[in-house]
Order: C-alpha cells, then structure tokens, then sequence
C-alpha cells in the first residue's frame, strides 16, 4: 500500500510540472511568446518628472534568421516634448541607425499595441560579444535607465 500511494504522489507530482508554461492557455504563437519575453518598458524622466514611455523589443531573440552582424530592437515611445533629439544606447554604445517606421509596419503586432500617438523606430547597434544588453534612451532632458536584456545562445 506504501509503495502504491509513494507511486502515485510521484507520478503526480513529474506530470504536474511537464510542458505547461504561463502561456500554454493563452492561445498564442510562438513569435508572440517570444516576443512577450523579450518586451520591456519604462519612463523617460528627469527627477520626478516623466517626460514620455516606451517600450522595446528585441528582435534578435525572436526572429533567428535576422542579421546576426546586428542588435536590432523595436523601439516604441510616447514623448510630451518631441522637439528633442532622440538618442539610443546599448551598453554605452550610440546606435548606428535609428529608423522611424510608420504605424503600420510589421513590428506592432508583436507589443500589441498601435496608435497614432507613439513613434516607432528600428533600432540598429553593432553587433557585441557580450550576453548582456542593456539598452537606455535619452530625450532632450529626460532619460530612462537601462533596460536588461539575455541575448539568446542558440
């Protein structure tokens, strides 16, 4: 009977854990899963005063045959003051190409959001060694901290 009941908790317990993950009930892709792991977002601020948010992708993780000579990111962001320059960094390096694309290209799918209040750029950066990326903007006087991410190894 021991051996029974020791059997039937443990069978229990490995099938409970097996393929389920937060998204297995979502009905989602695996682009929109990927592209969910990969979203950040955060404010632009000086002080205590937010000047603007954006949230960014980034498309290396998600897209596997993109140009691997590349980081490429999906940049959305709402901004009060767009009169400003806008500046891009990853890990203290300029970015080598920032392109503004309308709101229907083929990237707001994956953020899930798209409106006519927001800028959407493609963000272009050499390609780095390193595994960590930390990806920040800056606009005029307002500026995000970093934002992290793991570059994918497979």
């Amino acid at each position: 009977m021991k051996i029974f009941l020791l059997s039937t908790i443990t069978i229990i317990l490995i099938s409970g854990c097996a393929t389920k993950n937060a998204f297995t009930k979502l009905n989602i892709d695996e682009e929109q899963e990927k592209s969910i792991e990969n979203t950040k977002s955060t404010k632009l601020m000086h002080g205590t005063e937010v000047g603007g948010v954006f949230s960014a992708i980034y498309l290396n993780n998600i897209y596997k045959d993109i140009d691997s000579n590349k980081e490429l990111f999906y940049v959305s962001i709402f901004r009060k003051d767009t009169s400003s320059p806008l500046r891009t960094n990853l890990n203290a390096q300029e970015a080598m190409q920032m392109k503004k694309l309308s709101s229907f290209n083929k990237y707001p799918g994956l953020l899930g959001t798209n409106n006519k209040w927001t800028q959407n750029y493609l963000v272009s950066f050499e390609s780095t060694k390193s595994v960590d990326l930390n990806l920040s903007i800056d606009s005029g006087q307002f500026s995000s901290g970093p934002l992290e991410y793991s570059r994918d190894l497979l």
